[in-house]
């Protein structure tokens, strides 16, 4: 059997999920040679590369400057490098980088062109998930596994530890409330068309990709009882924040969270009924009462919000 085909079978974990049968040869080699350097497992690799590129080597997204294989952000892949450089030959450029800036504009541009190498960009994923995996579990006093991984990846691991602790506290507080930064970038991660999806919602969502694992919150919803969300200053916004968390632009989205509107009560509607200034037809009394609309148009009722990844 020919060493691409070894490569391929090695990946079977992955196969089960749909990921390496459909990569390249040569991205499976990169993550191989990756997972066996740093001991990441090889199936977590090929998914995240799967559901951050599609296994593309080139690609950009288009809300950040997030490129490559693991969609790693400038700030990202400066830090890394300077961090883990010297250990893969990257010495020269590594010494280039103070706390994650490089002063000549050439240089930059020739390190952060590194992020489209499927060898460095994979096996900067893997320490970086090494990286993540102790700040969580020194966070959150328990072992984690690779959906915990990914959001760390996803939400740098400040971020993963806030959306982690909120998920065992509420799994039904809305996740755009906890993190708005995240949520303004990712619109479709945290909403499902203008309803925002819920903490343990999404968590369900990235478990079923990264852990093969069935949904634990599928009830869970942000229109039940919700615990206040921590409004403390966002982990990318200060200084206590990871190497996977850089400061990216973000889309101008504006949140729109609306209060349920209560019922009228049976006194209420007695009282209208004997003013004369009962129900009229719905689209006039929306007008006239001062009803919110969700700013599209659309007339909001009770209970009603309004609101990249690459997709897999």
């Amino acid at each position: 059997m020919n060493t691409d085909l070894t490569l391929l079978n090695q990946g079977s974990a992955a196969e089960t999920k749909g990921s390496a049968r459909n990569a390249p040869v040569h991205v499976v080699r990169a993550v191989q040679q990756a997972s066996d350097a740093t001991g990441v497992d090889f199936a977590y690799l090929m998914d995240k590369a799967g559901v951050e590129s599609g296994y593309r080597t080139d690609v950009k997204a288009s809300t950040s400057s997030a490129t490559g294989l693991f969609q790693f952000t400038e700030g990202t892949w400066l830090n890394m490098v300077e961090q883990h450089g010297a250990k893969y030959g990257l010495g020269v450029y590594a010494d280039k980088i103070n706390n994650g800036s490089v002063s000549d504009p050439q240089t930059r541009r020739e390190i952060l062109n590194l992020r489209k190498d499927p060898r460095l960009s994979a096996i900067f994923a893997a320490e970086l998930a090494n990286d993540n995996k102790t700040h969580l579990e020194n966070e959150l006093g328990r072992p984690v596994g690779n959906t915990e991984l990914y959001m760390a990846h996803f939400l740098g691991a400040g971020g993963a530890a806030k959306f982690l602790k909120a998920l065992d506290k509420n799994p039904n507080q809305p996740a755009a409330s906890l993190l708005p930064d995240a949520a303004k970038a990712n619109l479709n991660v945290f909403y499902d068309g203008t309803r925002p999806k819920s903490v343990g919602q999404i968590f369900d969502n990235f478990a079923a990709k990264f852990d093969g694992a069935p949904a634990q919150f599928a009830g869970s919803t942000s229109l039940g009882t919700v615990q206040s969300v921590d409004n403390s200053s966002q982990p990318w916004l200060t200084g206590n924040r990871s190497a996977a968390s850089g400061k990216e632009p973000i889309s101008t989205f504006t949140i729109m969270m609306l209060d349920s509107l209560a019922l009228p009560s049976t006194d209420e509607e007695e009282k209208k009924r004997s003013t004369g200034s009962g129900a009229r037809d719905s689209d006039e009394g929306d007008a006239s009462s001062g009803k919110p609309s969700n700013g599209y148009g659309m007339k909001v009722g009770p209970n009603l919000s309004a609101g990249s990844l690459i997709a897999a």
